[in-house]
């Protein structure tokens, strides 16, 4: 009887175990990072809560921007120098398709219902317009010279396009296509980042190690931020990735010539912290829930996962050759449309 005890005493403690296993991954949902390889053929996948590879995905020769629909069922990829996109399906990691959709396809945006992508043309001076579920160029729409960086306004009502070829920012209505506006902004245009709330944008631009602040409502910069650590190289590599924290407090910086994420109020634009991370951080995207940084390090060819209340780096995680841009998926089940690879749409 006694023996017979401590067997069911251990069966209970080992049922009790994954059962607080299990309640403890509910409560974390899973989060996987795609992440270009500029000197690759594809993508990286990162399993951010376990900081390991979890697959590459050859998608074309020099990946370049990357976007997740908005329900993370579809992945888009530039491929620089293919002149194509690529759409990978995040529950089997296959490519489902490819696009041929203009010239230098850099950063990659989606709409609010996940049914578009824009893509920023870089050598046509243009946004190609792509319908995601049919794989179908819809139409490339003019704007400024060199377009590189694409983002959607948080409420998804907005397209913000900058151009590296003339200063500018320029506003699409995300549903006519057409422009709104244009804002110079009176330098290299690098990345833009939202305010979630406010009417205000965060642009990172070359020979600044710092961010601008545009004023949505004006239609014009208003403020400047400059960070006290200013170190720069020849080829104006400063500050690059930006991202602001969900609750909008927040400013996220990545300067690529010191190696450094550095913590911003956004409100006061006073220092708050600095994060030591790898050689030439590019690019950085913050969890949707906050409480997780991703920074991707070019040079030093890792990802680096930062805690954010703590401000600490608490993984590094080595990827492929050149990681550039990246984006957060929450995995979702596969469904019928998604698992069976499509022909190539070239």
């Amino acid at each position: 009887m006694r023996a017979y005890r401590l067997l069911l005493l251990t069966i209970c403690a080992l049922a009790g175990g994954l059962f607080a296993a299990r309640f403890a991954n509910a409560a974390e949902p899973a989060l996987l990072a795609y992440v270009t390889e500029f000197g690759g053929d594809g993508v990286t996948v990162v399993d951010v809560r376990a900081g390991t590879v979890v697959a590459h995905v050859a998608t074309g020769r020099k990946p370049h921007g990357v976007a997740a629909t908005p329900s993370g069922d579809i992945v888009v990829v530039s491929n620089e120098a293919d002149d194509t996109l690529a759409f990978i399906d995040p529950a089997s990691n296959q490519v489902l398709a490819k696009l041929a959709v203009g010239g230098s396809p850099h950063q990659v945006a989606t709409s609010a219902d996940g049914s578009l992508a824009f893509v920023a043309l870089n050598a046509d001076n243009a946004v190609a317009v792509v319908d995601v579920r049919q794989r179908r160029l819809l139409a490339t729409i003019p704007v400024g010279r060199a377009p590189h960086i694409l983002l959607r306004s948080p409420d998804g009502r907005r397209l913000y396009v900058t151009s590296e070829g003339d200063g500018k920012l320029t506003v699409l209505d995300s549903a006519t296509w057409k422009p709104i506006s244009e804002i110079p902004l009176f330098g290299y245009p690098r990345v833009v980042a939202a305010h979630p709330r406010e009417q205000k944008l965060f642009q990172t631009v070359r020979w600044l190690n710092g961010a601008l602040v545009v004023d949505l409502d004006r239609g014009a910069v208003t403020g400047r931020l400059a960070l006290d650590a200013s170190r720069f190289a020849a080829e104006g590599k400063d500050a690059h990735g930006i991202a602001v924290t969900p609750d909008g407090r927040e400013i996220w910086l990545t300067t690529q010539t010191t190696g450094l994420v550095t913590v911003v109020g956004s409100d006061d634009l006073r220092v708050v912290a600095e994060i030591r991370v790898g050689s030439d951080p590019n690019w950085i995207e913050l969890s949707p829930d906050g409480t997780v940084a991703v920074v991707s390090n070019t040079a030093s060819n890792t990802l680096s996962i930062l805690d954010v209340a703590t401000r600490k780096e608490i993984r590094t995680v080595p990827v492929g050759p050149s990681p550039k841009r990246l984006t957060l998926v929450a995995p979702s089940a596969p469904t019928a449309s998604a698992v069976r690879p499509q022909g190539d749409s070239r």
